[in-house]
């Protein structure tokens, strides 16, 4: 069961020779900010952002300590709503571009890098456009129909197709590393992503990750 999100994306995601380096699948939860010392929990949603489905889940209640932005450092850890964290000095820092895209995807997004981009992912059957098309037309109606079981459940699954809904190049990522944050212990486990622009993400590790050099 291991690795699931690396699998899913190379079956149908990446291209011929690419080479997927971190693959963080959906964490349940939201995606908060630190942008010139302004926390924002959750991350506000852009208005260009895709639309998701209405989900079958909601994530864990925010708490007044991390909406109110009343910590520093990696205190956030601490709180059961938060799965993604940007840290940033300026709102078009690519860490605040993809916490931008995750924002819209209700706590179901996802990242990867491979050696050629990296991207914010999202099943691409979640999002309201790809199933506004299916619908268009006689034999799109037909198809919708006879597949109304796929869309049955509105979480992402093992096997989903997944789009990118921010991607740029990989070589603006610095790199990765693991560490260990929070007050509590067992401490929280965290993958941070560093950009070349300064800014990084932050998320806490899952089994089914798939991370070059850490697994």
């Amino acid at each position: 069961m291991t690795q699931i999100i690396r699998k899913d994306l190379e079956r149908d995601w990446v291209s011929r020779g690419e080479r997927v380096r971190v693959a963080l699948g959906s964490r349940l939860r939201v995606v908060g900010s630190r942008i010139a010392g302004r926390v924002q929990v959750p991350h506000p949603v852009a208005d260009d952002a895709p639309q998701s489905v209405d989900l079958e889940f909601e994530p864990p209640l925010t708490s007044d300590f991390a909406a109110e932005g009343r910590f520093t450092g990696f205190e956030w850890t601490d709180d059961d709503s938060i799965g993604w964290w940007a840290e940033a000095q300026d709102p078009g820092q690519d860490a605040v571009l993809a916490a931008d895209a995750m924002a819209g995807c209700k706590a179901e997004s996802g990242f990867a890098l491979t050696d050629r981009r990296v991207a914010v992912i999202f099943p691409e059957r979640l999002l309201v456009s790809h199933r506004e098309s299916r619908k268009k037309g006689l034999v799109g109606q037909a198809l919708a129909a006879a597949n109304d079981w796929a869309f049955s459940s509105n979480h992402w699954s093992m096997r989903d197709k997944v789009v990118s809904l921010w991607e740029t190049d990989a070589r603006r990522v610095r790199g990765w590393t693991r560490l260990l944050a929070g007050r509590s212990f067992p401490f929280a486990e965290l993958v941070r992503i560093d950009f070349v622009d300064g800014s990084a993400l932050f998320t806490l590790r899952h089994k089914l990750d798939y991370v070059e050099g850490l697994d």
